[in-house]
């Protein structure tokens, strides 16, 4: 129509332009939540880094620091990589989750479903054994210990169908949930323009003026790349935006039904966003055994050197006298008659006692969950005081053992499943509601507690043998009960006999009997016939 105006063509260009750029605020909004609680949480975190975990602190401050100069005393950053391999070992090690059929379903649909899952288990596990899974978590552990760890799960290729990469917890942000979630995840780092170019080749028509002009003229110059990951309520998934802070532009969104992020913390005060690990409980001791092993120190070197004190002749300056071993004082007399021109001080008694020391040694160790046993040159701990010990140890992680199989095992499953069903390494459509379909933790402390649970079945089945031995058929489902403990140990299921294989090998022992007694009997006739005859 003639009195209609046209659109222009670039409208749908615009509109996308103009919706780019109200996300970006949004996220940038977001992030500035998450920043602000951060700040509070930082002098924390710094406390925990600078003596536990120095190691693990970004690098943002720079590179080939010592990062050890507050660290006198290396029992927490001893008790830190335990601390880490032990959590491997208590919910990896071999095997560390298994997909089985819910408690909700028939028992004869968990025999159908059962070797399919153990399938599918298979697969994912694979996926975590090329030594980088088990390098990231070590990391990811030490953070943990900490505060709060975090783990990057990437989506691969077929040669590597899952990435690994752990994040140090001060280059995130993290943004909390009405229900104490992880909601938000915003991670910084400093990266140089040519490794953004090379990450990020596919989006190379997306990127901004800025930035374009940067990889042109200064790829070496180093930009801060932001990966935002926040959870979408209405398509109850995660997108994943990627920018430069000089450009605001977003040049990489991609949606996901699994949050990529892992952000498991040990446990958690209320209303932080943020985890308190063993190191910031066991922080006061930290703390004074630090103190107390540099007051030594410095003792010893104060008692090596000497403090010294000089007649104030004019000859020394007294603004130049340090309080420090070998430090010369001014003083007004050293004695009768002004005394000696130079002597040395009495060297002052600091004597922080060792028994003092191992005692803080040792509660750091027992808020870490250290089993390291004592020294050699320390006294002789009788056998049963060490078993107590570890069988002590052996159930701190108990309190938070639903927390991190909530916030660890589940979520990893989750997302190696849909990792797994974007590269048609398994069949689409499964998910994972711990109702139909539920991740087991088969790892060494689930497998430990799982056995527990078992131990009142053992002991039922084992009192009705002895009593009625038998006739205990009539009162215990011994068969049953045995399945129920193979799978909840764990037992793959192709070494479980079901209830319907165990129909279908009495119907064939019946049917052998009946055949056996068949020939008998017909032996007997042919017997009496021929006695007749004869």
């Amino acid at each position: 129509m003639a009195g209609s105006k046209r659109k222009p063509k670039n409208e749908p260009a615009q509109k996308k332009i103009a919706q780019e750029s109200s996300s970006l605020k949004r996220l940038k909004r977001f992030k500035a939540i998450a920043e602000k609680e951060f700040q509070t949480m930082k002098p924390l975190l710094d406390e925990a880094f600078d003596y536990a975990i120095p190691f693990r602190k970004g690098s943002s401050d720079g590179t080939g620091q010592k990062r050890v100069n507050k660290a006198f005393d290396q029992t927490a950053i001893v008790g830190a990589f335990r601390f880490a391999g032990r959590l491997w070992q208590d919910f990896v090690s071999e095997e560390m989750f298994t997909l089985k059929p819910g408690d909700i379903l028939p028992d004869d649909i968990k025999n159908q479903l059962r070797p399919e899952l153990e399938k599918y288990t298979t697969i994912l596990t694979a996926m975590c054994s090329n030594g980088e899974f088990d390098l990231a978590f070590h990391e990811m552990g030490l953070d943990l210990s900490a505060s709060t760890g975090a783990m990057y799960v990437q989506q691969g290729d077929k040669d590597l169908p899952a990435r690994f990469l752990t994040v140090p917890i001060d280059e995130l942000r993290l943004l909390c949930g009405p229900h104490g979630d992880v909601m938000g995840v915003f991670w910084d780092r400093k990266w140089p323009v040519w490794h953004i170019e090379e990450e990020f080749e596919d989006e190379k028509s997306r990127f901004g003026e800025k930035l374009q002009d940067k990889i042109q003229n200064k790829p070496e110059d180093g930009i801060t790349l932001t990966v935002a990951t926040l959870y979408d309520k209405k398509s109850k998934g995660w997108i994943t935006s990627t920018w430069v802070d000089c450009d605001d532009v977003i040049f990489r969104e991609e949606k996901t039904r699994t949050n990529p992020w892992i952000t498991p913390r040990y446990f958690r005060v209320p209303g932080e966003t943020y985890g308190r690990g063993p190191v910031m409980l066991a922080m006061p001791s930290i703390k004074t055994l630090n103190t107390a092993q540099s007051l030594s120190l410095q003792s010893a070197a104060i008692a090596l050197l000497g403090i010294w004190t000089a007649v104030d002749d004019g000859v020394f300056n007294p603004d130049m006298s340090d309080i420090e071993p070998g430090a010369i004082w001014t003083v007004a007399r050293n004695g009768g008659v002004l005394g000696p021109s130079i002597q040395r001080m009495q060297d002052p008694r600091i004597d922080v006692s060792n028994i003092v020391l191992n005692d803080l040694r040792m509660a750091v160790q027992s808020t870490m969950m250290d089993q390291s046993l004592p020294p050699d040159g320390a006294s002789v701990r009788s056998a049963t005081e060490i078993l107590e010990r570890v069988k002590r140890l052996a159930s701190d992680h108990t309190g938070a053992f639903g927390r991190l199989v909530y916030e660890i095992i589940v979520p990893l499953a989750r997302r190696l499943l849909e990792i797994a069903s974007n590269l048609n390494l398994i069949e689409s459509g499964l998910n994972i509601d711990q109702l139909l379909v539920q991740v087991k933790v088969s790892s060494p402390i689930a497998t430990s507690r799982a056995a527990q649970r078992m131990e009142k079945i053992v002991q039922f089945v084992e009192i009705c043998l002895a009593i009625l031995q038998e006739r205990a058929s009539n009162v215990a489902k011994l068969e049953d009960a045995l399945e129920h403990i193979g799978h909840e140990l764990g037992v793959p299921s192709r070494f479980v006999v079901t209830a319907e294989e165990r129909a279908e090998i009495q119907k064939r022992e019946q049917e052998m009997a009946a055949m056996a007694a068949a020939a008998q009997a017909m032996g007997e006739n042919v017997s009496g016939v021929e006695g007749v005859a004869a």
